[in-house]
């Protein structure tokens, strides 16, 4: 069984990669027995609502109908359990997910490059070659969404605003970075600006899939004598969590910032995944205001 969230989360991947109009999946969906109106389905597929078990799995059918359909090479829409995705008939369109401990990230295929030989016949630096083509790839998905140096957003304010609240820290903030940069999308609170890459906390995050979580900077070993920590707003606590487009690239991070050292249990770094997945979402659904 995968969770509510996730389950969530790849019918609207299939929605995003797919095109399809909403309306078309709530049509195809009530014709299987689905009992939701148009607006609940929208709501779902827009990562701004969530629907019983039973109604998920009948829009994931809705999609893998018309995916199939339509002959869309496409990674369909997950249902609920194996079970179900075996009375589907649709079982063998879905790629395997296997999720880590926490059930928020998922493995893709290894990218693949072509071994570099220079024109004399040598190898190039096959690391840094890959290195280049996945920075590569990722600033291309970061500039795809539409979003770096454009203005305020509500959905995106309303997240920030929630982490904020949450936590209880002085500032929450969505960054996105560039190839030499951070772009502020968001933030609530005064601590958080655009600043160049290497300077940016940020930038560290999104190295991996995972939650990047510092309780005291000033007594870390890495940041201790980092200018964000001892000038400007003196930063002792952060933690973010990568944001990832459809295709895996970590484009930005959510995170939360205080001048002062805080604690952060297991039940905080889920509550923050969680946040990152809705900004995600947002992201994916491309539902600007």
């Amino acid at each position: 069984m995968i969770s509510p969230d996730v389950q969530q989360w790849m019918a609207v991947q299939a929605l995003r990669t797919s095109s399809f109009e909403t309306a078309s999946v709530w049509f195809t969906y009530v014709s299987f027995g689905g009992r939701r109106d148009a607006v609940e389905v929208a709501a779902y597929l827009h990562g701004m609502g969530q629907l019983p078990t039973a109604e998920r799995d009948l829009v994931a059918h809705a999609l893998n109908e018309m995916i199939d359909e339509f002959g869309l090479p496409l990674d369909g829409a997950h249902y609920s359990t194996d079970d179900v995705a075996d009375r589907s008939c649709y079982r063998d369109n879905l790629r395997p997910l296997i999720l880590d401990p926490d059930a928020y990230r998922f493995d893709r295929p290894a990218v693949t490059a072509p071994r570099g030989i220079a024109c004399t016949g040598e190898g190039l630096d096959e690391a840094a070659e890959r290195d280049a083509e996945a920075e590569d790839r990722r600033c291309r998905a970061l500039y795809a969404t539409g979003l770096l140096d454009t203005g305020a957003e509500a959905r995106f304010d309303d997240i920030t605003g929630r982490a904020r609240e949450r936590f209880g820290v002085k500032s929450a903030s969505i960054a996105l970075i560039a190839e030499d940069r951070q772009f502020i999308k968001s933030a609530a609170g005064p601590i958080g600006r655009d600043l160049p890459r290497e300077v940016a906390l940020c930038a560290r995050t999104i190295e991996a899939s995972r939650t990047l979580v510092v309780t005291d900077a000033s007594t870390d070993p890495e940041l201790g004598d980092h200018p964000l920590v001892v000038e400007g707003p003196q930063v002792r606590f952060y933690a973010g969590h990568p944001i990832e487009t459809v295709d895996g690239s970590r484009i930005g991070t959510l995170c939360i910032i205080d001048d002062e050292p805080r604690a952060f249990s297991e039940e905080d770094a889920r509550d923050l995944r969680r946040m990152a997945l809705d900004v995600q979402i947002e992201i994916w659904a491309g539902n600007p205001d």
